[in-house]
């Protein structure tokens, strides 16, 4: 049994690895992993005026044009693709001309006694929400600045009302710091990256031992399959295979992400902060690494990683036995594909909470879900990377995940030997608990 149930496991990743298909498949996932992370330089490629240097030309009518200008400045902050470059003008109707066919922008400063001063916004061309919102800002900044320094306030008052707040974050449990809430909130960023790959993942594995299970079925390869192996070894060479080679899938996802990394180090280091998100594009890899391990987390990481690991692994367990339970009693593509649905709202279910959970923090019913097996491998490592969760609730979401996959094997083992060989869809259901209540 156990020669045989080597060979049929080798039989079918090889026949995975080695279709033409795996090879295309993974050339343009490669592409497509390394053009998504360096989205930007892909764009810039094709050519365009992004690149070219934005003026902000400003005909000052108030005399306030330096306290306008020294808050403009900060609109460079909130722009990557371009440069700011600030003049002071003073003909309108040459600088209207000039506008034409640009991306400039002409700022009329004009006094306002209700309001010390008014600004005409003038472009040819639309202006983005983030360029225009930041240069609205900074012109509410100087009319403050401006507002303040003629009320005749003494200077040092002035200075102490334009510094900023000094904030100093403490906690009352002294187990906690400051650079731990930070790479929390940084390690629940990162989990997100990795969970929509794992969601990507079950979805290819229901759907490939599903194709093959039903593939067999409909050439009638199964019953010369069956004739010579039992069931139980047809079963687990199948699951086994599958999880092999979704690993391996998920392998080579990370060394496509690691190049697509190390490309865009190599073709645009300036802007090599994070790729993701908002909050990872504060930080670089060094520096995201020197605040996880100055906040003492990274104590933690070395039983909480393999812990996750853990649960991405039985999950995977989990859905490849549901999907060659179902696939058994299916007699094609299309009754399996209606069969599969409810694995694939379950996993949506858990990807979607996980958004949610932000703005519903230390909810009780998200944190219940979060041990419930299928959803927790998507919900449980971004909650407890975020605090929501403990380890040991995590460790319960493992224990629960091994009793489905010991029902799963004990009982849906039960429901394959009898489906395997169906080819009718009379009484089907009926002949499945008849199946599970045997012995």
């Amino acid at each position: 049994m156990e020669n045989k149930f080597k060979f049929l496991t080798k039989h079918s990743l090889l026949k995975k690895v080695k279709n033409k298909w795996f090879l295309i498949a993974n050339i343009i996932v490669f592409i497509i992993t390394v053009g998504l992370i360096n989205i930007d330089s892909v764009v810039k490629f094709f050519g365009g005026d992004f690149n070219d240097d934005v003026k902000i030309n400003i005909i000052d009518n108030t005399n306030y044009y330096k306290e306008i200008k020294n808050s403009l400045v900060d609109v460079s902050k909130y722009v990557e693709n371009y440069k700011i470059v600030i003049n002071k003008v003073s003909d309108e109707k040459k600088q209207k001309k000039k506008l034409k066919g640009t991306d400039d922008i002409l700022l009329i400063i004009n006094n306002d006694e209700e309001n010390i001063f008014k600004v005409d916004f003038i472009t040819d061309s639309y202006v983005d929400t983030m360029t225009y919102q930041a240069i609205v800002s900074s012109l509410n900044t100087a009319k403050s600045n401006i507002a303040l320094a003629n009320s005749n306030i003494d200077k040092n008052k002035l200075a102490k009302i334009s510094k900023q707040v000094e904030i100093t974050r403490s906690f009352i449990s002294n187990d906690k710091s400051k650079n731990e809430e930070s790479s929390r909130l940084l390690l629940s960023v990162l989990s997100l990256i990795v969970v929509l790959p794992c969601f990507m993942l079950i979805i290819f594995l229901v759907q490939m031992i599903g194709a093959e299970i039903n593939e067999e079925k409909s050439t009638r390869g199964m019953e010369i399959i069956l004739g010579n192996v039992s069931a139980k070894t047809h079963f687990f060479s199948k699951v086994l295979a599958s999880n092999i080679f979704v690993i391996l899938q998920g392998i080579l996802l990370i060394l496509y992400s690691a190049v697509g990394i190390f490309i865009r180090k190599l073709i645009s280091p300036s802007t090599s902060k994070a790729l993701i998100t908002d909050v990872a594009s504060q930080l670089d890899v060094k520096e995201a690494l020197e605040v996880i391990t100055s906040s003492g987390i990274i104590n933690k990481l070395g039983y909480v990683i393999p812990l996750i690991i853990l649960l991405i692994i039985l999950s995977f367990l989990a859905y490849s036995l549901l999907a060659g339970i179902l696939a058994s009693m299916t007699t094609n593509m299309e009754n399996y594909q209606q069969l599969q649905t409810p694995l694939m709202v379950i996993s949506v279910i858990g990807f979607y909470l996980i958004l949610i959970s932000t703005s519903f923090p230390g909810s009780l019913f998200i944190k219940i879900v979060s041990v419930i097996p299928l959803i927790s491998v998507s919900l449980a490592p971004s909650m407890l990377f975020s605090g929501q969760i403990t380890v040991q609730i995590l460790i319960i979401a493992i224990i629960l995940l091994m009793l489905l996959n010991f029902i799963l094997i004990k009982y849906g083992l039960r429901v394959y030997k009898v489906g395997i060989l169906n080819y009718s869809e009379n009484n089907l259901w009926k002949k499945m608990f008849k199946a599970v209540k045997e012995k």
